[in-house]
């Protein structure tokens, strides 16, 4: 890499940032250094400057779907995400950036006249973070229309793959265990009414604004676990807040960690709350559901770094 290049990415590195101010549960500790990329090829530069100095590092998006330790991460973090959404139309295609987010490519879909993303209005964070946990509602999901996606390793290798290589099932893509990173992506779309379409997001937006937490009021890192997987013949998965909603987890907090009073899956952030709390919290929550019901509650939330004496290096700092 050019000695001068290498130096500005080295002069934009923000040395012992702290990972609260920059996930929507607000908590996290420092991490060694962190670089803000807004476009793939910032990304790429990032990614292959890291890897050449050999530092170790993770990549967030909007870090809404993160708990991070109160104790940081010794590891270098890249957050990739852009401020102006990053996205064009290719006859029914869309093509976006991995640091857009979600909610900008729901609207900017609707707006051309393309269905099949309006249900993902409202839902935080990037594309980049949505196709890695296969993130979706009323039981459709971004997986499902996916064309293909770049991305690029962590020693700064670029390939492009189609949906089959990345293992989709409910909120899970094998990118949770690769150590591969997205970078772009294209999604196939279906041409529809931008009136109907503006209604179903409107709609939409309404449900979600009833029943999730506005994030600057209550911090948190949305639903805690996936819902549960169909048991009858409707083949119909159960939201995992009823369950805990019976099995008295409403009522559930541990220090600063409580539950959201409109919803039993959320975890919202109180007065001295910390990630151990929220960890705590999370397994209380699976203990009451197990006892009434005797079955397992999944995480759908990531936990990040040394919590609870658990991981050991960086290298395993998501779990």
């Amino acid at each position: 890499m050019d000695v001068t290049l290498s130096q500005k990415i080295h002069d934009q590195i923000i040395l012992q940032a702290r990972l609260c101010d920059y996930t929507t549960f607000r908590l996290g500790g420092p991490c060694r250094g962190l670089l803000h990329c807004q476009t793939s090829e910032e990304l790429e530069l990032a990614v292959k400057f890291l890897a050449d100095s050999q530092s170790p590092f993770i990549l967030i998006g909007g870090g809404s779907n993160l708990v991070v330790s109160d104790e940081g991460v010794d590891c270098f973090v890249i957050r990739y995400v852009a401020d102006q959404p990053l996205l064009e139309c290719d006859g029914n295609d869309v093509l976006v950036s991995g640091s857009t987010s979600l909610d900008a490519l729901a609207l900017f879909s609707i707006e051309q006249g393309l269905a099949g993303l309006e249900y993902t209005s409202g839902i935080p964070g990037t594309v980049g973070g949505a196709i890695v946990g296969n993130a979706g509602a009323f039981g459709k999901q971004v997986g499902d229309v996916l064309k293909s996606v770049t991305l690029i390793s962590k020693t700064g290798i670029r390939r492009k793959v189609g949906p089959e290589a990345l293992g989709f099932t409910y909120r899970y893509s094998n990118l949770k265990e690769r150590a591969e990173m997205v970078v772009a992506a294209r999604f196939a779309l279906q041409p529809g009414s931008r009136e109907k379409l503006l209604e179903e997001r409107t709609k939409i937006l309404g449900i979600r604004h009833e029943k999730h937490p506005n994030l600057t009021t209550h911090p948190c890192a949305g639903s805690f676990f996936r819902n549960v997987e169909p048991t009858s013949r409707a083949e119909k998965r159960q939201a995992a807040g009823w369950f805990l909603e019976q099995a008295g987890g409403k009522n559930l907090r541990i220090g600063g960690a409580v539950i959201f009073e409109k919803h039993a899956n959320i975890i919202v952030k109180g007065p001295q709350c910390t990630a151990n709390d929220v960890y705590q919290l999370s397994r209380k929550m699976q203990q009451i559901v197990k006892e009434k019901f005797h079955f397992d509650l999944v995480r759908e939330v990531r936990f990040v770094g040394r919590i609870n004496n658990l991981p050991k290096n960086s290298s395993e700092v998501f779990w």
